[in-house]
């Protein structure tokens, strides 16, 4: 941000936002030394991106950026575990391996365009997500390298599927500053289960969203606040023997839809 011009009334704002608390609390010289030193323990420990998550900032700006203009598909927060290059492959697409632990679940559906839901032939999809125990290759060393990261193209007629696990839902980092805070002001730290997606496509506004499962315990009281009503699915369980059959598995499985709605790109 340049200085002079937006900076000096978002400056102004802010200054006078922190005075009224100030001034409304009765803030002491103790406990304002007691938060400077906690912000700066948050530059230390990397907790920033964390703090303005669990605040609700990071959604408000998310919303500010990607303001909905029709009937494409709500953005999202990326989240601090993309890594991107994950494995390019082809259909049919398996996020991990088949005997991955948890449920095994297929979500498919289509990328289309905004206003006639034309659909997007070639469309690149970027999906990653948790295990079934809620966690990220990265933090778990018994997951192969990209496990639950991979990218895909939708066909000719925009359509897609992967297999993979249902997620489980988590836990943000608590044992830094920001847990911390969470645990002073008697919050929690969850997050509903969700898929992470990015979704690509010539002459189209790139789209970075999530999406969850309705009956989620804590679809309606995520720790970051970036649940949105058109981002939950149903999960349909399938248990009969021939569905069973269909599928080629010995077990359980759940099947999702969603469709991806892209904004064409300003000119």
């Amino acid at each position: 941000m340049e200085a002079g011009g937006r900076l000096v009334p978002i400056v102004d704002d802010l200054a006078r936002a922190l005075h009224r608390a100030v001034a409304e609390h009765r803030v002491t010289e103790p406990e304002w030394r007691q938060a400077l030193a906690f912000l700066t323990e948050l530059g230390t420990a990397d907790e920033w991106v964390l703090l303005s998550d669990v605040l609700g900032i990071s959604v408000a700006v998310d919303n500010n950026t990607y303001r909905r203009e029709g009937d494409e598909t709500p953005s999202n927060v990326q989240g601090p575990f993309y890594r991107p290059g994950a494995p390019l492959v082809s259909p049919p697409v398996a996020l991990c391996r088949d005997d991955e632990p948890g449920e095994p679940c297929f979500v498919a559906g289509r990328v289309l365009a905004a206003g006639d839901h034309r659909p997007l032939a070639g469309a690149l999809l970027d999906v990653w997500q948790t295990n079934g125990a809620g966690l990220y290759d990265h933090e778990d060393p018994g997951q192969p390298e990209w496990n639950l990261r991979r990218r895909f193209h939708a066909g000719e007629d925009g359509s897609y599927e992967f297999r993979t696990v249902v997620p489980g839902p988590y836990e943000i980092p608590k044992d830094g500053p920001v847990g911390r805070l969470l645990a002073a002001v008697g919050r929690h730290a969850w997050r509903p289960a969700h898929f992470h997606v990015k979704v690509s496509a010539d002459g189209f506004q790139p789209l970075t969203t999530m999406i969850y499962f309705e009956g989620d315990p804590w679809l309606h009281d995520d720790t970051i606040s970036s649940v949105k009503p058109d981002l939950v699915i149903p999960l349909a369980r399938h248990d009969r023997p021939d569905q069973l059959r269909a599928r080629g598995l010995d077990r359980p499985f759940s099947t999702g839809e969603f469709d991806f709605v892209l904004r064409p790109a300003r000119a």
